[in-house]
């Protein structure tokens, strides 16, 4: 008994001497007894037994209905980790003495808690999100990769910092495979021949990684289903083939190579339920992939022309024009599901779902905001600082101080205490310190205007606070 979730030996210690638990003294003979028919109390379902009106145990409820369904042998059987015991260790229990089998279930799969900000997911917690929720803020595959970043049989974090990690995930996928639809886009496959195919160290290393993510991906999968690991190689493949796109060699990059690349990282993505099932790369689904023909002829034709453009702004410095080709780029394209992206050797479009790429833009445009608010206030307290500062400087410095009956007119410098006995000489010291910084401090301020320097920054200030 215990399968699952073995006894502590001292437990079995206490069991075999009887113990068993006060208020459990009048229904159970041992602490290993548990219920297998219920005395219904009132108002609860009851059917007649030879033990009187009851129902089902919670236990054998569920043993019945999987065994009358699935027979003395389930392959796989799942559920929370919280169900090994009793729950599943109680099934096992009743289920093999009912079949007269050792083993009723081959494999058992229990899966992590969902954590809500480091605590269980519970309605009496009053931290609970339904999908629905979810779904109002996050779209579906931000939550799935969420997920596949984490082991399925731990606690799973829903939190700030691992959605924006997961959507930062998201976003480099998306990144790359408009990156590579790009370039396939500028070579297809009937002008493959005209452009070089040869191989050379960049490319041989770039294979081999290939390789190295197609093995870590299925070993990882092998092991437990280790998601974060696969998903770890496949960012891994992502970031290194970026880097080779980027590398900036004049002999340009290598399609074919590029294209089993990112047909490698679809599939992954397909098998997890990333993309929808088809032979495309990327993701599918409503992105903008499926404009084709006479509509992805004028998108090629408006990105070079809008290259032409900014050469031409950029060589005569007009910078009224070059404005206008960055607001077609930030304020009309994401409208239409095109997203571009301004190169060194010329722009490069990606097309997305327009509410994605405007959602996008919202969130930069909040964040943007955020940080020049943030930036404000501190200059605000900076400069409330600095007046604190300038205005007691421009006092004089023991004339308001009451341990003092007698400041000296012109050095102002103390001469006798409140109750008109001579400085000690240790005090004298102190206040010739005080007096010789705050004598560096207003030659300072007289340096930055004196009085004219204060009034302009309670001006300043004012208008900030605004």
């Amino acid at each position: 008994y215990r399968k699952l979730e073995p006894m502590p030996a001292s437990q079995w210690e206490d069991i075999k001497g009887g113990k068993v638990a006060a208020e459990e003294a009048g229904e159970k003979k041992s602490q290993m007894d548990f219920a297998l028919w219920k005395k219904s109390k009132q108002g609860e379902p009851a059917w007649s037994s030879p033990w009187g009106p009851g129902r089902p145990g919670w236990h054998i409820e569920c043993s019945a209905m999987a065994g009358d369904v699935l027979g003395d042998n389930l392959d796989i059987h799942a559920g929370g980790e919280d169900l090994c015991f009793p729950h599943h260790d109680n099934e096992l229990a009743q289920s093999e003495a009912f079949c007269g089998c050792k083993q009723w279930v081959n494999y058992f799969f229990h899966a992590g808690h969902l954590h809500i900000r480091g605590l269980k997911m519970s309605k009496s917690l009053k931290n609970f999100v339904t999908i629905g929720q979810a779904l109002e803020e996050h779209t579906a595959n931000q939550i799935r990769l969420l997920f596949l970043l984490q082991n399925w049989d731990r606690p799973m974090l829903y939190s700030d910092q691992m959605v924006d990690d997961a959507k930062a995930k998201e976003q480099m996928l998306k990144n790359f495979f408009g990156t590579v639809k790009g370039l396939l886009r500028e070579t297809p496959p009937n002008k493959y021949g005209g452009v070089p195919q040869n191989w050379h160290e960049d490319e041989q290393k770039l294979s081999e990684e290939l390789s190295v993510c197609k093995s870590a991906v299925h070993s990882s999968l092998c092991d437990n289903f280790d998601t974060p690991r696969a998903m770890e190689a496949i960012f891994s493949l992502v970031s290194s083939t970026n880097k080779y796109i980027n590398r900036g060699k004049g002999d340009g990059v290598r399609v074919m190579l590029l294209l089993n690349i990112a047909r490698y990282v679809s599939l992954i993505c397909r098998t997890f339920g990333l993309a929808e099932d088809s032979d495309s790369i990327g993701f599918g689904g409503s992105t903008g992939d499926s404009s084709g023909g006479a509509s992805e002829g004028l998108l090629n034709a408006f990105v070079s022309f809008r290259d032409q453009v900014r050469k031409l702004a950029r060589d005569t410095g007009n910078r009224d024009l070059l404005e206008l080709c960055d607001s077609v780029r930030d304020d009309v394209m994401p409208g239409l599901g095109v997203r571009l992206e301004d190169r060194a050797d010329g722009s490069l479009y990606k097309l997305d779902d327009p509410a994605v790429l405007l959602a996008e833009i919202a969130t930069k445009k909040k964040k943007q905001e955020e940080a020049a608010a943030a930036k404000k206030q501190k200059k605000i307290m900076r400069m409330q600082k600095d007046l604190l500062k300038w205005e007691s400087v421009s006092e004089d410095l023991f004339q308001s101080d009451e341990r003092f009956s007698k400041i000296d007119e012109e050095s102002g410098m103390p001469v006798a205490m409140a109750d008109g006995k001579p400085l000690s000489k240790s005090l004298q010291k102190a206040c010739q310190k005080a007096l010789t910084k705050r004598k560096k401090e207003r030659d300072e301020l007289d340096r930055l205007g004196g009085e004219d320097y204060i009034k302009g920054l309670r001006e300043e200030l004012e208008k900030l606070s605004m």
